[in-house]
């Protein structure tokens, strides 16, 4: 995924818009998934906010990061989206496999299960 550069802050893509114009994207949505017990949902938010969310925002070629949450019975289920400039700035931050999900050292405290991937969307515009 490759696309033109921006005044200095990285690779873009141009995307029709609704309206038939254009704009400027970036290029990767990286979706990774958790899920902790309810009664630990608050711990972990902030936890996540202070290691993934810091590490993530200050890694160049990242266009922002979003925690969503929900309750399901006794847990929650967490998305961490990031978005991304190119493939390279995503191994700025997981690595040389980012398909491989970065785990951070008291992740294991908090969630059920490491989930060995994460997910990678092209970024095809806005609605």
């Amino acid at each position: 995924m490759q696309g033109k550069l921006d005044a200095g802050r990285g690779p873009k893509r141009t995307v029709k818009t609704a309206a038939g114009g254009e704009r400027q994207v970036p290029s990767i949505a990286r979706v990774w998934h958790g899920v902790t017990p309810k009664t630990k949902r608050s711990e972990f938010i902030h936890y996540v906010g202070v290691t993934s969310m810091t590490e993530i925002r200050k890694t160049k070629g990242n266009r922002g990061a979003w925690l969503f949450t929900r309750d399901v019975g006794d847990n929650t289920e967490f998305l961490l989206v990031s978005l991304w400039d190119s493939e390279e700035s995503i191994r700025r931050f997981a690595g040389t496999d980012i398909r491989k999900a970065k785990y951070f050292r008291r992740d294991s405290e908090y969630l059920a299960e490491l989930e060995p991937s994460v997910t990678h969307f092209e970024v095809s515009g806005k609605v």
